[in-house]
């Protein structure tokens, strides 16, 4: 078990436990690999950060993480009328309501949620799909180790978990 402790330059790999308000469970990376990021790039949500800040190695705990600190509040006017031609090009993709798709902006792309499939049209809602939900997280986490000076140069995590090179 390693003596490090998560702070600036460390990679940390966690397992998570996602849920809403209701406590429904979103997601969960038990299933898969842990999730792995290099403290201080902004890879996780910043609440998320700052709970880990000086955990260790086998630390386990829940945090809520009220809307406005997650993904922000949920704007109505961001429901949204696009012509199906418009995104697939007339491939005639078969589109289904849940769907997230990438839309092209100003700022350049961000997903969309399909609310609604039309002969021509898609209603997308162009929200981040936890927007305005208190998110619970349960947090387990795997290791805690130094980042390398490669790691620290390139802003990411290296390796299993991480970007590979």
């Amino acid at each position: 078990m390693s003596d490090c402790v998560v702070g600036p330059n460390t990679v940390i790999s966690f397992h998570y436990d996602l849920y809403d308000e209701s406590a429904e469970k979103i997601e969960s990376s038990a299933e898969s690999s842990p999730m792995v990021f290099l403290y201080g790039q902004n890879n996780v949500l910043a609440s998320l950060q700052e709970a880990l800040l000086g955990k260790k190695e086998g630390d386990d705990f829940s945090l809520t993480i009220p809307s406005g600190k997650a993904y922000g509040r949920y704007y109505p006017d961001r429901l949204q009328r696009i012509a199906i031609k418009q995104i697939d090009g007339g491939k005639k993709q078969k589109f289904r309501v849940g769907q997230v798709i990438n839309l092209q902006g100003q700022r350049g792309g961000s997903p969309g949620t399909i609310v609604k499939v039309g002969k021509f049209n898609l209603d997308i809602d162009a929200n981040h799909p936890l927007a305005g939900k208190d998110l619970t997280f349960d947090v387990k986490i795997v290791s805690v180790r130094e980042a390398s000076a490669e790691e620290v140069a390139h802003g990411h995590a290296h390796g299993p978990g991480g970007h590979q090179h």
